[in-house]
């Protein structure tokens, strides 16, 4: 006598809907959180027009900020500026061919930005770029 053995065997299945919601979640945090990482460092200034305005790699700079209220920022960092001398020898030492480049807000006066500069010749630095923002075209259409 042969006996049937009656088998339940049920079909493992799972629910994809909540993995996708969770990584569709996941995407959406780290594409926001990505955007601010890159404007963190950045101070706010109103830079003067210039027509050669050119960009350096962010690598290979260091950035000295002297807002119109004359705070001054190293790197995104608001800094004591008796300290800008010694911070920039500091990068300077771990990379020589580092771009030194001040950002001075246009309403700045004149001789603030020098003794600014001077500091950052303090600081062994060869290379100075002053940042400007392009200037617009106008069409005369």
């Amino acid at each position: 006598m042969k006996f049937r053995r009656h088998l339940n065997k049920k079909s493992a299945s799972f629910d994809l809907t909540p993995l996708i919601d969770v990584v569709f979640q996941l995407l959406i945090f780290f594409m926001v959180t990505t955007t601010f990482v890159s404007l963190e460092n950045r101070v706010e200034v109103n830079l003067p027009s210039g027509d050669f305005a050119a960009a350096a790699e962010a690598a290979e700079r260091i950035t000295v900020t002297v807002t119109e209220n004359n705070a001054i920022y190293f790197n995104g960092r608001l800094i004591d500026p008796l300290k800008i001398s010694e911070s920039i020898a500091a990068e300077l030492k771990k990379d020589p061919q580092k771009i030194v480049i001040l950002e001075a807000d246009q309403n700045v006066l004149h001789g603030k930005v020098i003794r600014v500069m001077d500091l950052i010749k303090k600081g062994g630095a060869d290379k100075i770029a002053i940042a400007t923002k392009p200037t617009e075209k106008v069409s005369n259409e």
